[in-house]
C-alpha cells in the first residue's frame, strides 16, 4: 500500500510540474502573439482574438487548479499521516519515588511508546 501511496504522490507532483511548465508555455505564446507578430504584420481581429483568450484562460485555469489540488492533497495527506501517528503511540507514566526517606518528592516521566 505505501507503494502506490508514493507512486502516487509522484504522479501528482508531476502533473503539477507539467501544469506549472503549460503556464510558461502560454506566457511565451501571449508574448509571441502581443508583440512580435505585430512586427510581422499581424491585424487584430475579433474573430481570432476571442478564441485566443477563451484559450489561454482556459490553460491557465486548469493549471491552477491541477497546482492547488496537488498542494491540497499534499498538505491533507500530511495532516492524515501525523493523526495517524500520534493514535498509534500511547503514553506510559512512569513514578519514580526517591529511595532516600528524607526526600518524600516524587517525580513524573510520561513518554510515548508506539504500540506494536
Amino acid at each position: 500500500m505505501r507503494t502506490i501511496d508514493g507512486l502516487g504522490n509522484w504522479v501528482l507532483i508531476i502533473m503539477a510540474i507539467a501544469s506549472l511548465a503549460s503556464m510558461i508555455a502560454a506566457f511565451q505564446l501571449d508574448i509571441i502573439v502581443n508583440q512580435e507578430l505585430y512586427a510581422y504584420g499581424l491585424q487584430f481581429s475579433d474573430v481570432w482574438a476571442y478564441p485566443y483568450w477563451t484559450a489561454i484562460r482556459v490553460i491557465f485555469a486548469m493549471s491552477w487548479l491541477s497546482l492547488i489540488v496537488t498542494i491540497g492533497f499534499q498538505v491533507y495527506k500530511t495532516m492524515v499521516m501525523r493523526n495517524i501517528e500520534s493514535e498509534n503511540e500511547e503514553e506510559l507514566e512512569v513514578t519514580i519515588r526517591a529511595s532516600n526517606t528524607n526526600m518524600k518528592e516524587e517525580k513524573t516521566i510520561k513518554t510515548a511508546i508506539p504500540k506494536k
